[in-house]
């Protein structure tokens, strides 16, 4: 078999093939085919205008196709087109990076499949997966494939978090709550994406075309497990958070109970040692020749019976 880089496509970015064989043919041929794959990314003007005429899109789909943000979308159009956008992570090259999505548009009939990516293509498929396939059959494979990518960066995101969870309740005053927090807002997405993609995978599933693809079926029930999933470690992440915020608040309430205890034990000496240090002609007790030594005892004796006072009373 011939790789998907054949001498055939000029272009790093477009592949097509046959399905029988997945012989490599140009795009040209691939539209004007039968049983053909197009595969595209940040596709030019002149190609999307020859799949604008081909499978007879208006302006406005040309535009969700090129929109990298679009949400995902299901259209049957007329001739038996379907338009399928679906929306997926895109695999961060480094953990400091921001978590990013991308939507990927699907054009499908009964003759062919276009797979487009509006800008840098972020997955890609082995032509020995699609090999021999139905329309109908490549089109429920792609899907699986991105859902299963999706799915995957879900549990990944899962032991992150529950490895870095560990890590703030065994020692909360080293915890970075911006960090779970970055993650638990990845996971919140994720777990939008899940059931966005979840409706439109469903509603491509009651088409006649597709309602019995297993391959689809399964798809559907991966994005609602990536969905539960994703929605149900953010929720837990959420009360790992508050969990910390609650131990580094008691953490704050016990220095605190302990200064004011410090405070109050304290104050008395601070007030004896004032009255002595008052300058008076005559005081009686600065003649005393055990005083200075009354005095102090005086003031031990006091912040003791306070410090009995407050731990038999149980603020401290």
């Amino acid at each position: 078999m011939q790789s998907e880089h054949s001498p055939v496509e000029h272009r790093e970015d477009v592949i097509s093939h046959k399905l029988a064989g997945m012989h490599p043919v140009s795009w040209q041929e691939a539209l004007e085919g039968k049983q053909t794959l197009l595969r595209l990314a940040n596709p030019s003007d002149e190609i999307l205008d020859a799949i604008q005429e081909r499978f007879s899109l208006d302006d406005l789909h040309i535009k969700d196709i090129r929109n990298p943000n679009h949400p995902p979308h299901f259209t049957r159009m007329a001739g038996e087109t379907v338009h399928i956008i679906l929306r997926f992570p895109i695999d961060k090259k480094s953990d400091e990076e921001e978590s990013l999505t991308t939507s990927v548009s699907i054009l499908a009939d009964k003759e062919m499949v276009c797979l487009i990516w509006p800008e840098e293509r972020h997955h890609r498929f082995s032509s020995k997966e699609m090999v021999d396939l139905t329309v109908a059959e490549c089109v429920s494979r792609i899907i699986h494939k991105l859902v299963d990518h999706l799915l995957q960066r879900v549990y990944i995101l899962r032991e992150d978090i529950d490895e870095f969870e560990d890590e703030c309740l065994a020692d909360v005053s080293k915890a970075d709550l911006s960090h779970l927090l970055s993650m638990r807002k990845e996971l919140s997405a994720l777990a939008r994406l899940g059931i966005t993609n979840a409706a439109v995978i469903e509603k491509l599933k009651i088409d006649e075309t597709y309602h019995s693809s297993v391959v689809l079926a399964d798809a559907l029930e991966h994005m609602h497990r990536a969905a539960a999933l994703a929605e149900s470690k953010a929720e837990h992440a959420l009360n790992v958070m508050q969990a910390v915020q609650s131990l580094l608040s008691q953490r704050l309430n016990d220095v605190m109970k302990f200064l004011a205890v410090i405070t109050v034990v304290m104050t008395p000496m601070g007030i004896i040692a004032g009255i002595f240090g008052m300058n008076f002609t005559h005081m009686e007790i600065l003649s005393h020749p055990n005083g200075f030594t009354l005095s102090v005892w005086s003031m031990l004796l006091l912040a003791i019976v306070l410090a009995i006072i407050f731990k038999v009373r149980k603020w401290w």
